[in-house]
């Protein structure tokens, strides 16, 4: 539309990450920057937690740029499909680790549901948000590590249609994968509703030293 035009003239298009003209949520020589993963006991995180990555996840879930699910999701995909030991044929659901209703209202969303969403797309598996984080844990960051597990042990349920994942193999994804803490807890959750198998896939993680 012309009224699009017109602001694009005012406000030329920029990237979310370096703020360089770009028509591109994240441009590609941000994306040029990105740090891929190789698969590390039997987590498979796409990128490393740092540079445009740590920058793009902070803007995307802390400033509400919800464009940046677009090329990060691309990155994700991407990074599944040369993953060896992920055949994501065999794969029923994706399950989105869950954010307290207490923080989606104040967020709006819950970027590990969005980036899911492309993956469905693009693989044409379903979302299954059947885990409900039923009690609101402090920030996992916030915490010295040793007390993270205790912070998140219990705070997750399988929904009420928990027979429905019984002997499937899903998908449990996350953005940030720091001490295993809630993607642990996560996946013992959905084990003990009867899953056959919980492959976890993160956006991101720290770099082993």
């Amino acid at each position: 539309m012309w009224i699009d035009s017109f602001l694009d003239l005012i406000f030329p298009p920029s990237c979310d990450v370096c703020r360089k003209r770009s028509d591109r949520a994240l441009c590609p020589s941000c994306f040029k920057q990105i740090k891929f993963m190789k698969p590390q006991f039997g987590i498979n995180s796409a990128a490393v937690y740092d540079g445009v990555v740590r920058e793009a996840i902070h803007r995307f879930k802390f400033e509400g740029r919800k464009r940046l699910a677009g090329p990060l999701g691309h990155l994700l995909v991407k990074y599944i499909s040369e993953l060896p030991n992920i055949d994501m044929r065999e794969m029923h659901y994706i399950v989105p680790v869950p954010l307290h209703a207490k923080r989606f209202r104040k967020r709006g969303f819950n970027q590990a549901e969005l980036l899911s969403n492309i993956l469905s797309k693009y693989y044409s598996i379903p979302v299954f948000p059947i885990l409900k984080r039923t009690i609101d844990t402090k920030p996992q960051f916030s915490l010295p590590i040793e007390h993270r597990g205790n912070n998140v042990r219990g705070a997750f349920q399988a929904g009420v249609e928990r027979g429905k994942i019984e002997g499937k193999n899903l998908i449990l994804f996350d953005d940030i994968y720091t001490t295993g803490a809630t993607i642990n807890e996560c996946a013992g959750v959905l084990r003990k509703a009867g899953a056959r198998k919980v492959e976890v896939v993160v956006l991101s993680r720290a770099a082993a030293d």
